[in-house]
């Protein structure tokens, strides 16, 4: 995978949507901000509806963090997007919460072989929600399964590609969260290209053996 070219891809993408994507980025803030603050304010900590709505509030919490996904492809690939978007998987809440399930179950139990094996298995799974979000249909576990299929052979050159963005994020440390204003959507940008730019490269190969 061509880092250099990706990240320019991603400049260009960001300083065109970077507003659009702030507002998407946002409205998933105020929302989930305004849902734990209405609990906490009207309901007793730990109590049992406390318990119950913060579960709730969590899981529908869960399903705009997927829209946001689906949005960021959109800005990516030139599509029109609206704050609507941000909902599209709100009705998704079950197989949204399986893959999270599965996903944290299998980090897990390879990360009590060590850590290594734990990571590897993460970034195995790094494009479980694009894949997920391209196609909501399938079973939960498919997802897993074509996410591993998806980073076979490139698990080390994403984890390096993730790697090269510390010195942007230490960027945003030192100036107190004012250059994250940048990094942000240009990361998350960056790595919805990733994505695109492999899933193509792995169709091709797909068309190349027959």
């Amino acid at each position: 995978m061509n880092h250099n070219l990706i990240k320019e891809k991603a400049k260009k993408v960001t300083r065109k949507n970077i507003k659009i994507f702030w507002i998407g980025y946002f409205t998933i803030f105020v929302i989930s901000f305004l849902c734990s603050f209405g609990i906490a304010l009207l309901f007793e900590k730990n109590s049992l509806i406390f318990n119950c709505l913060t579960l709730a509030a969590t899981c529908f919490t869960a399903t705009l963090t997927v829209g946001f996904y689906y949005y960021v492809l959109k800005i990516i690939r030139g599509e029109e997007v609206a704050k609507e978007d941000l909902f599209k998987f709100v009705g998704k809440v079950l197989p949204i919460l399986a893959i999270s399930i599965l996903t944290t179950i299998f980090v897990f139990l390879w990360s009590l072989l060590f850590i290594i094996p734990g990571i590897i298995m993460a970034l195995g799974y790094a494009m479980t929600l694009f894949i997920y979000v391209d196609n909501p249909e399938e079973p939960p576990m498919e997802y897993l399964i074509k996410s591993k299929e998806m980073m076979n052979g490139y698990k080390w050159d994403y984890f390096l590609f993730c790697l090269s963005f510390l010195g942007w994020i230490l960027l945003g440390i030192i100036t107190f969260g004012i250059a994250l204003i940048w990094v942000i959507p240009y990361v998350s940008m960056a790595q919805g290209i990733y994505y695109e730019d492999l899933k193509n490269l792995k169709l091709k190969k797909e068309k190349e053996k027959f």
